[in-house]
C-alpha cells in the first residue's frame, strides 16, 4: 500500500473565491460542527497504518478487504469506514460502504471513495468542512485526475451554519488547476435566504493571492445626480508589473460611463493614467470626460522626474459626477512637470506648471510658471561650523490677461544663507546671516508703472533654546517633565515693496511654529520687515519607561520691535506690540481617550481669533469616537462629529455630522449600519452632502453593502469614504 490517502483534493482552496482567511469570533467552529475525528498520534513517517476488526486477503486476485471498524491513517490523516479492499495490482483502496476523512485543512465524509496513485482519486456523494475557512458543501462527485487537477459535479458550497443558511452557491461543475493557479465553474447559481439572485452560466476565479485577470465585485448605489448606478469593474494583470482595470458605470439618469485605471512600477518609477468617458450625459446632452496622469521616479542615478496631469471637460464634471464634497469642490485641476538632478551636495529642479480652471465665474486666476527653475545646495550641518547655504530660482510666471488684467513677467531670486550652530545636549543657538536679492521684468503693467525691480535685501536671525528634564511622580507614576524655553530673534531691514506684484506669495497662518519662521510669507513677492523676539515655552509629560508623551503644553508669543510696513495687498500696517498668544495642547486624557487643541488670543481685543479643538475615543478598530471644533473669526465656525461603534457582537452603528454653526447649514452627514453574522454581513449608509462649490446644492445617497463571508461582495464600496470620514477607522467590512 504504497500511497493512499494522498487526496485531498483542493479543498483546502476556497471551492468558488479564493479569500484571506477570517476570525469568526461570534461563530461556532466547524470542527465543532463537523464528524469527530478518532483520538489518534499522527504518523512521523511517510507510512500508511491500516487497523481493523478483521482482514482477508486473496493472493489470486491481490485483494486484501478489511472490515468492521477500518481505520486508515497517514501522517495527520485519517480515514475510516466499515469496508476497505485494496488492490496491490491497481494499488488503489476503496471503501463502498461509506467514509469519513480527516484532515487539518478539512473533513469529508461520503458513500464512497477510491484513492489511485499519481494523487489520483474518486469519491461520490460527499460532504467536506473546511475548516480553515469555515466552509461547507456538498459534491455528487469528486475527481482527482492529477496532483494538480479537480474537478467537483453537482457542488453546494456556503459559511452559513446548518439549519441558519443565509446563502448558498451551486455550481453543476467546478474545476480547480492548481499548476495554473486558476479555478473555473459552470452554471452557478446563488441563492439569498432561498431566493436564486445572481447566475452566470461560466465563472474563472484565482485559487492564489497572486494578481490574475477576472472580473471584481459589483457595486451598487443610488445619489440624487446620477440616479440609480451599478458598477462593473473588470481587473487586467496584463503583467507582472502594470495592470489596468476596465469599469462599467451604469447611471439611470446619465448613461453609461466607462473608466479606465491603468498602474505600471519598474524598478525606479512609478505612474497611474486614469481616463473616464461618458458618450452622451442623458441630464446634460452632450459628452463628457476626465483624465488623471501621475508619474514619479528616477530616470537615471541623478536624474527624476515627476508629473501631475488632469484633465476635465466641463466645469461641473466633478460636483455631478463626484462622490465627495473634497472633489466636487475642486475648482483649478494642476498640470505640472518636474525634472529633477541630484549632484554632489546641490540639486536642480526645473517645472511646467500650469492649471485648468473649472469654475469660469472666478475673477481671478492662478499664474502659469512657464518654466521655473530651482537650484540649492544640499550640504549637511556641522556642528561648531560655518555652514553655507545657497538658493536660486528663476521663474517666467504668464496667464491670459485677456480674462485678467495684471502684470506678468520673470522673477530671479537669489538666496545665501551663513550660520554657525553651536549644539550641546541641553542647549542650542543658532546665529544666521542672510543675504537676499530679487529682480523683476515685467510687462503688462500699468501706465507709469515700473517694468523692473530690484530688491536686494539681508536678514539676521538667531534661534536659541534649553532643554531641562526632572524626573517626577502623577497619580502614583513615574514620569520625565521637560521644559523648553525657546528665544529667536530676527531683523530684516525695510524696504518698500508696493510696487511688486503677487506672483504666488501668501501669509503663513500663525502657528507655534511659525513664531520661529525667518519670514510671515510664504513665497518670495514680499520679504516682511520683522524686527522681534519671539519666546516660546514647551513642557512635556513623558513616560519614564516608556517614552511615551502623554502631555505636551506649548506657549509663545511675538514681541514686535517696530510697525511692520510690509504687507499684501488688502491689509494694514501692523502697530500692534505683541502678537497673538499661541498656546498648543496634545494630551493623553486616559486610556484610549487623546486630546489636542490650538488656541490664538489676541490680547488686545482680548478676543480669541482662531481655535481648533478635537478629542477623540479609540478603544480598537471598530470603536472609535471623534469630536473637532473650528473656529476663525469672521471666517469659520464649524463641528465635526464622526464615530463608528459596537452595539453587541453583530451590530455597529456609524455616522458622521459636520455643521457650519454661523448659517446653521450641515455640510455632509451621514449614518449607517451594520450587522454581521457568522456567514454575511449588511452595511447600510445614507448620506447628505454639499456638492458644489459655492455652498448651494445638496446630493443625497443610499450604500448598501451586502459581503457573503468567503465568497465576495455585492454594493458600492465605502472603505475609502469612511476611513477619510472617520478618523483613525480602518474598515474591515
Amino acid at each position: 500500500m504504497r500511497q493512499t490517502i494522498i487526496l485531498l483534493l483542493v479543498l483546502s482552496h476556497s471551492v468558488v473565491i479564493h479569500a484571506a482567511e477570517e476570525t469568526y469570533k461570534i461563530c461556532k467552529p466547524f470542527s465543532e460542527l463537523a464528524p469527530q475525528a478518532p483520538k489518534l498520534s499522527p504518523l512521523n513517517d511517510d507510512s500508511v497504518q491500516v487497523s481493523a476488526d478483521s482482514a482477508t486477503l486473496d493472493e489470486k486476485k491481490s485483494l486484501s478487504t478489511f472490515e468492521g471498524y477500518v481505520v486508515v491513517q497517514r501522517a495527520d490523516q485519517i480515514l475510516t469506514t466499515n469496508t476497505a479492499v485494496y488492490n496491490r495490482k491497481t494499488d488503489v483502496l476503496s471503501a463502498k460502504n461509506g467514509f469519513t476523512l480527516w484532515d487539518k485543512r478539512f473533513t469529508i465524509k461520503g458513500s464512497q471513495v477510491d484513492l489511485r496513485p499519481k494523487q489520483q482519486g474518486e469519491m461520490t456523494n460527499a460532504y467536506f468542512w473546511l475548516l480553515n475557512r469555515r466552509a461547507r458543501g456538498h459534491a455528487k462527485k469528486i475527481n482527482k485526475h492529477s496532483k494538480n487537477l479537480a474537478t467537483f459535479e453537482e457542488t453546494t458550497y456556503t459559511t452559513c451554519a446548518p439549519g441558519n443558511e443565509v446563502w448558498r452557491l451551486e455550481a453543476s461543475k467546478i474545476s480547480l488547476d492548481d499548476a495554473k493557479a486558476r479555478g473555473t465553474a459552470r452554471n452557478v447559481t446563488i441563492h439569498l435566504f432561498g431566493l436564486p439572485i445572481f447566475y452566470t452560466p461560466y465563472i474563472s476565479f484565482p485559487l492564489s493571492d497572486a494578481r490574475q485577470s477576472g472580473l471584481l465585485m459589483p457595486q451598487y448605489g443610488v445619489s440624487d445626480e446620477v440616479g440609480t448606478e451599478f458598477v462593473i469593474p473588470y481587473y487586467f494583470n496584463l503583467a507582472p508589473n502594470y495592470d489596468t482595470t476596465l469599469t462599467t458605470r451604469i447611471m439611470s439618469r446619465r448613461g453609461v460611463l466607462l473608466k479606465n485605471d491603468f498602474r505600471y512600477l519598474t524598478q525606479s518609477a512609478g505612474g497611474n493614467l486614469k481616463l473616464e468617458y461618458l458618450p452622451d450625459d442623458r441630464a446634460r446632452g452632450e459628452s463628457r470626460a476626465s483624465a488623471s496622469f501621475q508619474h514619479s521616479g528616477a530616470i537615471t542615478a541623478r536624474w527624476a522626474s515627476n508629473i501631475n496631469f488632469n484633465y476635465a471637460s466641463d466645469e461641473r464634471y466633478f460636483e455631478e459626477l463626484g462622490n465627495s464634497l473634497r472633489i466636487s469642490s475642486i475648482t483649478h485641476l494642476e498640470r505640472r512637470a518636474d525634472l529633477y538632478y541630484y549632484g554632489n551636495g546641490w540639486m536642480g529642479q526645473a517645472r511646467l506648471q500650469a492649471f485648468q480652471t473649472l469654475d469660469t465665474s472666478l475673477s481671478s486666476r492662478p499664474y502659469q510658471r512657464l518654466p521655473q527653475i530651482l537650484f540649492k545646495t544640499v550640504l549637511p550641518q556641522q556642528n561648531r561650523k560655518l555652514n553655507t547655504e545657497l538658493q536660486a530660482e528663476f521663474v517666467r510666471f504668464d496667464r491670459n490677461t485677456e480674462i485678467v488684467a495684471g502684470p506678468i513677467g520673470n522673477r530671479l531670486d537669489l538666496k545665501s544663507t551663513f550660520s554657525f550652530p553651536i549644539r550641546s545636549f541641553g542647549t542650542f543657538i543658532i546665529p544666521k546671516l542672510s543675504l537676499l536679492y530679487t529682480q523683476y521684468d515685467l510687462s503688462n503693467v500699468g501706465v507709469n508703472e515700473k517694468t523692473t525691480h530690484k530688491r536686494p535685501l539681508f536678514r539676521f536671525s538667531t534661534d536659541s533654546g534649553l532643554f531641562l528634564e526632572r524626573e517626577t511622580n502623577w497619580w502614583g507614576k513615574d514620569f520625565v517633565q521637560t521644559l523648553e524655553p525657546r528665544v529667536y530673534y530676527r531683523y530684516t531691514p525695510y524696504r518698500d515693496q508696493s510696487e511688486i506684484p503677487i506672483f504666488d506669495t501668501g501669509r503663513y497662518d500663525l502657528s507655534f511654529l511659525q513664531l520661529f519662521r525667518d519670514d510671515s510669507f510664504s513665497g518670495t513677492d514680499r520679504i516682511d520687515d520683522g524686527h522681534q523676539i519671539a519666546f516660546g515655552m514647551t513642557s512635556r509629560l513623558l513616560g519614564s519607561k516608556s517614552g511615551i508623551e502623554h502631555l505636551r503644553l506649548s506657549l509663545g508669543e511675538i514681541f514686535y520691535l517696530r510697525d511692520r510696513r510690509v504687507i499684501l495687498p488688502g491689509e494694514k500696517i501692523g502697530t500692534t506690540n505683541t502678537s497673538n498668544i499661541i498656546g498648543e495642547l496634545a494630551a493623553q486624557i486616559a486610556k484610549n481617550w487623546q486630546a489636542s487643541g490650538t488656541l490664538r488670543w489676541n490680547p488686545e481685543t482680548r478676543n480669541t481669533e482662531h481655535t481648533v479643538m478635537r478629542i477623540r475615543y479609540h478603544s480598537d478598530s471598530q470603536n472609535i469616537l471623534n469630536f473637532s471644533y473650528r473656529f476663525r473669526e469672521n471666517s469659520v465656525e464649524q463641528i465635526d462629529t464622526s464615530f463608528h461603534w459596537k452595539l453587541g457582537k453583530r451590530w455597529n452603528v456609524l455616522g458622521r455630522w459636520n455643521v457650519s454653526i454661523p448659517d446653521d447649514k450641515t455640510l455632509e452627514t451621514f449614518t449607517g449600519i451594520e450587522y454581521s453574522s457568522c456567514c454575511w454581513a449588511v452595511r447600510g449608509i445614507a448620506r447628505r452632502y454639499i456638492n458644489s462649490a459655492n455652498g448651494s446644492d445638496y446630493v443625497n445617497g443610499f450604500f448598501l453593502q451586502i459581503q457573503l463571508k468567503g465568497l465576495g461582495g455585492v454594493g458600492k464600496k465605502a472603505d475609502t469614504f469612511l476611513e477619510e470620514s472617520i478618523p483613525g477607522f480602518n474598515d474591515h467590512f
